[in-house]
């Protein structure tokens, strides 16, 4: 289970304020930012920005994918993926290609995900817009 302090994006100060609003976890902080609703009560909850919060659930949204840490998250963010929705309508060719050229320009991992991690990525991302758009 990642905690609220281990999510690129998510700095110490709004770390700390997020905890003292009882979220804990990244899924905690997923189910408070769902909805637009509760996004504005969270924001006026935290003196957090309500933009700052969708970035930082868009941050977190990624952390939904089985295998994916810090280093894979900044990963598929530098190739411009940065939420599972962004997933949607990539081969495992393009994906393995933008992943590639991000890292040869950013060099944030030393070894690039191995094929059944992205084959699984890919599969994860399509089941979750598939359940997003069912239910």
């Amino acid at each position: 289970m990642t905690t609220i302090g281990q999510i690129a994006g998510i700095d110490h100060l709004s770390a700390t304020r997020l905890r003292k609003a009882g979220i804990k976890t990244a899924e905690a902080f997923v189910r408070r930012t769902r909805q637009s609703d509760r996004l504005r009560l969270l924001s006026q909850e935290t003196g957090i920005d309500c933009q700052k919060l969708l970035d930082m659930a868009t941050s977190v949204d990624l952390l939904q994918l089985r295998g994916i840490g810090g280093r894979y998250s900044a990963l598929l963010r530098a190739a411009g993926i940065h939420k599972m929705e962004d997933l949607h309508g990539f081969s495992e060719k393009e994906f393995r290609e933008a992943l590639t050229a991000a890292n040869h320009e950013h060099r944030i991992v030393r070894r690039l995900p191995s094929t059944p991690s992205l084959q699984t990525w890919l599969r994860q991302a399509s089941e979750y817009e598939g359940s997003r758009r069912n239910g």
